[in-house]
């Protein structure tokens, strides 16, 4: 039931910047949604999954790889914990930030367990292929550097795992960082400072990850 909500609606049929954009202005359209699928109604959980499950399901693919064979169960564990948790929310983002956030850390932890398990991951290098207008070898170094990000999130500390997959993968300032966190925005500047520094040897040594990273500190 919760794949094929999330299937529901076609990849393509909102930008990737639906939860990359935190609205400051714009009544958030999915609270009153969101406060009666917290209390349980199956009709209301429903249509909240439909509305923001494409987006989770991108958020997703960017963590373990377009073609991973875990997406579809990651998906649903992403949609199962996006409804446990909303009790718990305190409206300090938008739902659909909130959303992607769980899927986000629903996916890294996904590649946690199968990186302890020994089973790996495919390797994004050979398929990703949803670069549209890019060269072949664009798209390959592209994948290349995807591949970086998700193995260095993988081998960092959770706290700096998740305020640079936060950062980087949903483009989060550091101020929304510390809210999606709980910790406050001196102590997510010094979890990215040491999250950098730890990569700053792989880095240096492949000046396209500088690309990825992006830098952005306030």
């Amino acid at each position: 039931m919760v794949l094929r909500l999330l299937k529901s609606q076609p990849l393509g049929s909102e930008s990737d910047e639906d939860c990359l954009s935190e609205p400051r202005s714009v009544a958030d359209p999915l609270r009153t949604l969101t406060t009666r699928a917290a209390t349980g109604e199956p009709a209301a959980e429903q249509t909240l999954l439909v509305a923001v499950g494409p987006s989770m399901l991108r958020v997703v693919r960017r963590i373990l790889g377009t073609r991973h064979p875990e997406v579809q169960d990651v998906c649903q564990e992403a949609a199962v914990a996006l409804l446990s948790a909303l009790p718990r929310f305190t409206g300090q983002c938008t739902v659909l930030h909130f959303a992607c956030r769980v899927a986000v850390l629903t996916a890294m932890n996904a590649r946690r367990r199968a990186s302890h398990r020994g089973s790996g991951t495919f390797s994004d290098l050979a398929q990703e292929v949803e670069d549209d207008g890019l060269s072949p070898a664009e798209m390959a170094e592209a994948a290349r550097r995807r591949a970086v990000l998700r193995q260095l999130l993988d081998e960092l500390p959770w706290p700096q795992a998740e305020a640079l997959g936060l950062h980087v993968v949903l483009g989060y300032t550091v101020d929304e960082t510390a809210n999606a966190v709980g910790a406050g925005p001196n102590t997510v500047r010094s979890r990215l400072r040491r999250a950098l520094a730890a990569l700053r040897g792989r880095i240096n040594a492949d000046s396209n990850l500088l690309e990825v990273i992006g830098a952005r500190h306030d």
